[in-house]
């Protein structure tokens, strides 16, 4: 036997050993409470994760889609997809997650349709053949059984409640092996690979669950309900701390810079620290006579230690886009008067450099301006914020679409990072110009060169905590859609999620891509930003957009699309712009189905709930002075409806009758009109519409030839 001091002195070789190559040496596993504490240290992002874990996820996505470049990869039918279907204890089981340990799943989203509340999750852990935890679906998930909110939770709140995204953020740590399986009757069978839609009357499930998937030396003490119910005070902590946004600022030592000022055309204002610190929260509110332009022409640059890792527009940067909408988040904040503020840690060793430029062509006043920071320890594992962004400028969406994934669909890049880091969030700002949902596109995630992503999801809302395209707002800590108008609608929609205990490391490359796939055709602005960390020499894939900050910001429809004749003198009903509508009626843009064509392939303007005396008035434009021959392409509804129609206030029907079996267009000859170079106003007027089901009326398209 080797005398004591031997073995002493052997062992505290081998921890210095171990210290020196950075491998992580811990007294005790991986606990729940301390993966819920992880949750507030703001702190924790900054470093490279020890004990080291990958991200992973398991989805309902469609198991057709096996590789790029096939029609497959964008499938679209992402429902009751499950790993396989076992029996357990005489039950039918769906098995949606099966990993072995030591993991942690970290967040599980999931939605239903036809749903009678009778769906049974049921957790396995460590290869038990009994569940520690079972209880209706959305019980568990949303409904508080297991933690309250913040951490369990469905969104929006003011939307149908079985029609949410239910999203439940408590770690759920296990040891050896987890299996979540799924029991419900609504459920026939289970999807084989084969795309084809479950019976309507069906019941759909769709589900994302985010994991960790820790270093098999790394020991992780598997969940239990006992051990919910002890941690239950650091639990309750996390949760006032997450609800009340928490800033972690309090006591803590600040330095203080003004970033105030007047910013001219192509000016910029730059601030710089120096030392071994962090910045800790940066604020400004910035004021102009165009001010969601300045919101995106103003940008902000940072570097660190001489690295450029931030380049985006403020708004974009900042989590609000081109609108001030206000919300908080963990790691933002929009208030009422414009002031904005961001509390991502961003350490540096030596220096820091941060720089605001004004790229328009107006006068920029940056107000109620500072960065705050503080000392902060620098260690081989600290990483750089970064943050890019650019837009997609007027991008085609696509004509011809299914749902097995054939046609004109293709993948947006979010991020491309090459070497180590963290990625911790992303937020899309977009103008959509169709009255159809733009986002079934997924999102899919390649960590270090994996051939087939770890990350593939099941739709855009659903990426960000939501469901069923639903455009009304909410912000949660993590997640947050200010503005969804642009869902179904035409206008804006700005949605984010942050990541904490759900961040994806990289040690060699990230890739993000998320599905373009539009139910419309038509064309759009699409302009995400992303936040991550990264060590010094890993290099970033997006460059600055400095053309796209410049490019003019999108706030009405016409600016994509004007309301002027096409090279074959065609002007698009859904191109008219609405100056007036009077009664209760309302006009609005709207599919026109097309037998044997996509749901969406044209559009038009529809006039609803018109009564008798309403009246519409449509502004279009022309170029120039002209006599024209003008035809109308009309929709009308089921029975019988009487019309004038009048352009540029001169009569050109009076009292027109159509009566229809069904909602059928119709072509209408308005003979020769005179146009006049700029605007022309197009009148219609319904002088009886009682006899008409359902009160609907649509302009399709206006048709002129040059006399």
């Amino acid at each position: 036997m080797k005398p004591l001091n031997k073995i002493l002195q052997l062992s505290a070789l081998v921890l210095l050993l171990l210290a020196t190559k950075g491998c992580f040496v811990r007294e005790h596993a991986v606990r729940l409470e301390d993966l819920v504490t992880e949750m507030t240290d703001r702190g924790a992002l900054t470093e490279f994760p020890d004990p080291p874990y990958v991200c992973k996820q398991f989805s309902s996505y469609n198991r057709t889609s096996v590789k790029p470049g096939d029609y497959t990869w964008f499938a679209n039918l992402d429902n009751n997809y499950f790993i396989r279907v076992e029996e357990n204890q005489g039950r039918r089981e769906f098995v949606l997650f099966d990993a072995e340990g030591p993991g942690a799943v970290v967040r599980f989203w999931a939605t239903f349709s036809n749903y009678k509340k009778t769906g049974i999750l049921r957790f396995y852990f460590d290869n038990e053949t009994d569940p520690r935890i079972e209880g209706e679906a959305m019980d568990i998930i949303s409904g508080g059984k297991l933690v309250d909110w913040p951490l369990s939770f469905s969104v929006s709140e003011e939307t149908e409640y079985l029609r949410r995204g239910h999203n439940l953020y408590l770690p759920i740590p296990y040891g050896k092996h987890l299996k979540i399986t799924y029991e419900s009757p609504g459920i026939k069978e289970a999807r084989d690979g084969v795309d084809e839609a479950p019976h309507r009357n069906s019941e759909q499930f769709y589900y994302q669950i985010n994991y960790r998937s820790y270093d098999p030396s790394v020991k992780v003490e598997t969940f239990s309900m006992e051990q919910l119910e002890s941690s239950a005070e650091v639990i309750e902590e996390t949760l006032e701390k997450i609800g009340n946004r928490d800033r972690g600022l309090e006591g803590v030592d600040l330095e203080t810079l003004d970033l105030s000022g007047m910013l001219g055309p192509g000016e910029e204002k730059e601030v710089s620290l120096e030392g071994e610190k962090a910045v800790r929260k940066l604020q400004l509110k910035i004021s102009a006579a165009d001010l969601p332009q300045a919101l995106r022409s103003t940008v902000i640059e940072i570097a660190f230690d001489g690295k450029r890792t931030v380049w985006a527009p403020v708004g974009d940067f900042f989590a609000t886009g081109y609108q001030i909408i206000p919300a908080a988040t963990w790691y933002h904040e929009v208030q009422a008067d414009g002031t904005l503020s961001v509390y991502w840690i961003m350490p540096f060793r030596e220096k820091a450099v941060i720089r605001l430029k004004n790229l328009g062509q107006q006068e920029v006043k940056i107000e109620n301006a500072e960065l705050d920071a503080s000392a902060w320890e620098w260690t081989e594992r600290t990483m750089y914020f970064g943050s890019s962004w650019y837009q997609n400028t007027r991008i085609d969406t696509g004509l011809e679409k299914d749902r097995d994934g054939h046609g004109e669909f293709y993948d947006v890049e979010y991020a491309r990072l090459e070497g180590k880091g963290v990625y911790v969030g992303d937020a899309v700002a977009l103008f959509n110009c169709s009255p159809a949902w733009w986002g079934e596109g997924d999102e899919k995630i390649f960590v270090d060169n994996e051939p087939f992503p770890s990350h593939f999801g099941t739709g855009t809302e659903d990426y960000y905590g939501y469901a069923w395209c639903r455009p009304e707002p909410f912000v949660h800590p993590f997640i947050a859609q200010p503005d969804g108008s642009g869902n179904l609608s035409v206008g804006y929609t700005l949605d984010m999620r942050f990541r904490v205990l759900d961040a994806i490391p990289f040690r060699e490359k990230l890739q993000f891509d998320m599905e373009m796939w539009h139910w419309g055709y038509t064309i759009m602005n699409h302009a995400p930003v992303t936040y991550w960390y990264i060590m010094p020499e890993t290099e970033i894939g997006i460059s600055p957009d400095i053309e796209g900050a410049k490019e003019p910001v999108v706030l009405h429809r016409e600016q994509i699309f004007p309301p002027v004749m096409d090279q074959d003198g065609i002007i698009q009903g859904e191109d008219l712009v609405v100056e007036e509508t009077t009664g209760n009626s309302m006009a609005r843009i709207r599919p026109v189905p097309v037998p044997g064509k996509p749901k969406w392939t044209r559009s038009m303007m529809a006039w609803n709930n018109i009564g008798n005396g309403d009246l519409i008035r449509l502004r279009f434009d022309s170029e120039k002075t002209g006599k024209y021959g003008l035809e109308l392409l009309l929709l009308s509804g089921e029975g019988k409806v009487r019309f004038s129609i009048s352009l540029n206030g001169k009569t050109l029907l009076s009292g027109y009758t159509l009566d229809t079996s069904a909602p059928e267009e119709k072509w209408i000859s308005l003979g020769a009109v005179d146009l006049s170079e700029g605007p022309n106003q197009l009148e219609i007027k319904m002088l009886d519409s009682e006899q008409m089901q359902r009160r609907l009326f649509g302009v399709d398209i206006l048709q002129f030839e040059k006399y």
